[in-house]
């Protein structure tokens, strides 16, 4: 889990940070990624689960829009 700001040169403002868990993903042509996970709670985490990928607010630009960054989430099973 990232619970600490990342250093500079981090792009995001420093008092909107919010911990956000980070894993490596395994994509199905074998490549692994390290990336931001949307869940950061370790228990709700397991080796081998199914994730995908979603797109996600990173912080506004200052001119009225909002960046954009991506992230892995886990893939409800039901």
């Amino acid at each position: 889990m990232q619970n600490f700001v990342p250093p500079i040169p981090y792009a995001g403002d420093p008092a909107e940070f919010t911990p956000y868990g980070v894993g490596y993903i395994e994509l199905p042509e074998g490549v692994r990624v390290e990336s931001r996970l949307t869940e950061n709670d370790p228990e709700r985490l397991k080796i081998g689960m199914e994730m995908e990928l979603v797109i996600e607010r990173f912080k506004d630009d200052g001119h009225g829009g909002e960046m954009m960054t991506f992230a892995f989430r886990p893939v409800e099973q039901g």
